[in-house]
């Protein structure tokens, strides 16, 4: 639990690559919700409860590499980014547009929406992120001594 919540020390490449496996797991799963249950579909939303966990081990990586943590910045721009890019092209490719919807049926027109997204989405945030993880991840490389963010992790 410590390797996604306290973010000081250092993780090496593979601790990290199966950290981010798992946390991206976790968020195709609650980004699939509105498939498997549509009353569960506003519960998608608690995907975003992973961001702390993404920015600790993303800290931890680039100070297992003998960077500043402040490089998570220019990671989660970027992501972000080419994530908001493929969801633009998703949703306008796919998802038909909304009706003009009656105020009252706007959270039912927000679920079909979101059902409608679900699979796409989630197909596209799990390739997106596993390409981030995964290709920075080896690009980075361990400093093998103690650096100033402390010893090397134990393997």
């Amino acid at each position: 639990m410590e390797t996604i919540f306290n973010p000081f020390g250092r993780i090496g490449p593979a601790k990290f690559r199966n950290t981010a496996i798992i946390l991206i797991a976790v968020g195709a799963a609650f980004s699939l919700l509105p498939l498997i249950r549509p009353e569960l579909t506003l519960l998608s939303f608690a995907s975003l409860l992973l961001f702390y966990p993404w920015l600790v081990i993303w800290v931890k990586r680039f100070h297992d590499a003998g960077k500043s943590g402040k490089f998570f910045l220019a990671v989660l721009v970027v992501w972000l980014a080419v994530g908001f890019a493929v969801n633009h092209f998703i949703v306008a490719r796919f998802i038909p547009a909304p009706p003009p919807v009656d105020p009252h049926f706007v959270m039912a027109s927000i679920k079909a929406q979101m059902q409608a997204n679900a699979l796409p989405g989630t197909i596209a945030s799990v390739i997106i992120s596993l390409a981030f993880a995964l290709i920075l991840n080896e690009e980075l490389k361990s400093e093998p001594g103690e650096n100033a963010y402390g010893p090397p992790p134990a393997q």
